[in-house]
């Protein structure tokens, strides 16, 4: 003899909610037996077994509309095209959460690094970095909405090629004349891992860098490039390439766009 189950002993046998089987009803995926005069739904043995299978291929990832179309063509060639997408879509999520958990290890890591900042100039061994310029030539610190409008680009593509950033910032002109107002940078960038293949990359070499930590205001971030400067040049040293401010993620922290925790990064020539 068959048994016959209501809506309320389906749902709680497999542990779902009355909504999902009216949900199931609704599109034709599980449809009850028959449907008593007090509108009960009542599902049969036939049911039962319809219902397993949909929760073990819920339980792989398929969707309502998966399933559905499982049941209205149970091919092997189908079910195999269905399972094919539907791994190829956890692919592109997986890649999109390891995405998300190396940022989230780089910022951490980047704000821990608090604790062990510098006070004054110091000589620093930096590994070559892989960067992605920004072309914004010749653009002010002092307009926010220029620096801004930098930020988006290097959002769009990081977001949009889900590579996670470690460092951003500003590269100002090696020929600068050291008396200048160092307000207006020559690209906007952004340093990505490594092992990220990228078109659009370059390299800045490593080496030995004069840096000097400044926390305040991007405003008055040239008066710190010229103190930087003036120290290598009283001590004997000569600059080997463009100079580089690298802003830090503890300046999330802040309330004011305008303010930044970084390093001044000015590559020389020590012997």
């Amino acid at each position: 003899m068959k048994r016959e189950y209501l809506i309320s002993e389906i749902a709680k046998m497999f542990n779902v909610t009355k909504r999902t089987l009216q949900y199931y009803d609704e599109i034709g995926l599980l449809k009850p037996a028959f449907i008593k005069e007090n509108g009960y739904r009542v599902y049969g043995d036939d049911e039962l077994a319809k219902l397993i299978e949909i929760l073990i291929l819920k339980n792989v990832g398929l969707n309502s509309r998966n399933i559905k179309s499982i049941f209205e063509n149970k091919t092997p060639e189908n079910i195999e095209k269905i399972l094919n997408n539907a791994d190829k879509k956890l692919e592109q999520e997986m890649k999109k959460i390891m995405f998300l958990k190396e940022n989230i290890r780089l910022i951490k890591g980047t704000l821990s690094s608090k604790n062990s900042t510098y006070n004054g100039i110091k000589i620093k061994q930096l590994e070559e970095r892989k960067i992605i310029k920004i072309k914004q030539s010749g653009e002010s610190l002092n307009n926010l909405s220029d620096m801004l409008a930098s930020g988006t680009e290097i959002l769009k593509k990081v977001i949009n090629n889900q590579i996670p950033f470690v460092e951003f910032g500003f590269i100002f002109d090696k020929n600068s004349n050291i008396l200048q107002e160092y307000t207006r940078y020559s690209c906007y960038f952004f340093t990505v891992s490594k092992n990220y293949e990228f078109k659009d990359s370059t390299n800045l070499n490593k080496g030995s860098y004069a840096c000097l930590r400044v926390e305040g205001y991007l405003q008055e971030l040239d008066k710190e490039i010229k103190k930087l400067l003036l120290w290598i040049e009283e001590n004997g040293y000569k600059i080997a390439g463009d100079i580089i401010y690298s802003e830090s993620f503890i300046s999330l922290h802040y309330d004011d766009p305008n303010k930044t925790n970084g390093e001044i990064q000015i590559p020389i020539i020590t012997t």
